[in-house]
């Protein structure tokens, strides 16, 4: 079914309201054709009505406010930051806009209607000096946040990285309970991040460790979620297990999962998680049900790739 159709074929706005807020930020650049002449003029600002620039800077910034009103299904947003920029090289004109704000969807389309709008009030202003001006390559740059992560125009799309999902639960490792942790991690997760491995074991330290040191030494996943077993119960062992195998810490990406939490939940505070790394891998523990889960990887998905890169080096091939 086509997301943005109803059941009777009618057009409908995505419902996000299942989704989680995460910092958004999106980048777009567009550039337009122009003679020689008609260059120095608005350089000079001898155009006759009046300063290009200025007066395109401003409708770039309208044209982002306003993409609700010109793209039918694209969401009304609450916009934190808005930056224009314009310059020349050669016989064109660059016009690159910059979007930022905290939502659940991203302002992609906001940034390229920005350098729409921005672009057309140039040719507008200068139509009567030069109508063979071309509008031309009007493109996403860069974008962060979100499920997809992260986004650079022309950078490959084949970098893929694996990771391992290791619950921890005594009721679940027995088959008390039914497990829907690992199929959160297969929701959440972007296509280009591959579950290699996963397993369900009982709240034991040795165990935890013993299963941190197999993935991290033997397999190496250079990617290990640890999820449940962070809280206060005194099964609760995962950050101590976590602590006797990591190497160095990354108690920021912990720190981030929990600010993350504090808009959604008042147990934030509660959590005991850590993140570490061992080897060439980073271990990141999370909470123990599936929402918390979804919400968790949400908050570090935009560096996370970034992260990783910076760990593997030279992207080393690892054994699984």
């Amino acid at each position: 079914m086509f997301t943005h159709l109803d059941e009777n074929g009618r057009g409908q706005m995505v419902d996000i309201s299942g989704k989680s807020k995460t910092l958004r930020r999106a980048v777009a650049i567009g550039s337009i054709r122009l003679k020689k002449e008609t260059i120095d003029a608005i350089k000079s600002e001898k155009i006759k009505k009046g300063d290009v620039l200025s007066i395109a800077q401003v409708a770039a910034i309208q044209g982002v406010k306003n993409t609700p009103n010109m793209i039918p299904m694209a969401h009304p947003l609450l916009l934190s930051g808005i930056h224009v920029d314009f310059y020349f090289e050669e016989e064109l004109l660059f016009c690159e806009v910059e979007v930022k704000c905290e939502g659940k969807t991203g302002v992609e389309m906001e940034a390229i209607s920005g350098v729409s709008c921005g672009l057309l009030t140039v040719y507008d202003m200068c139509k009567s000096m030069d109508r063979s001006m071309t509008i031309e390559n009007i493109h996403l740059v860069e974008k962060t946040g979100g499920k997809s992560g992260h986004f650079v125009y022309e950078e490959k799309d084949d970098r893929t990285y694996d990771y391992a999902a290791v619950v921890i639960s005594d009721t679940r490792s027995t088959g008390e309970n039914k497990d829907y942790v690992i199929q959160a991690f297969k929701d959440v997760m972007p296509s280009n991040f591959n579950l290699v491995y996963s397993n369900i074991i009982p709240d034991e330290i040795e165990k935890i460790k013993d299963e941190l040191v197999l993935l991290s030494d033997e397999k190496r996943v250079p990617l290990i979620f640890t999820s449940g077993g962070t809280g206060f119960s005194k099964r609760d062992v995962t950050p101590e297990a976590t602590e006797l195998v990591i190497e160095k810490s990354a108690e920021s990406i912990s720190d981030a999962i929990r600010l993350y939490s504090k808009d959604k939940t008042n147990q934030w505070m509660l959590s005991r998680a850590t993140s570490g790394i061992r080897k060439d891998s980073l271990i990141i523990n999370l909470p123990g049900s599936p929402k918390a889960v979804k919400e968790s990887v949400m908050a570090i998905l935009p560096s996370l790739s970034h992260g990783l890169d910076t760990l593997l080096g030279n992207f080393k091939q690892y054994e699984v």
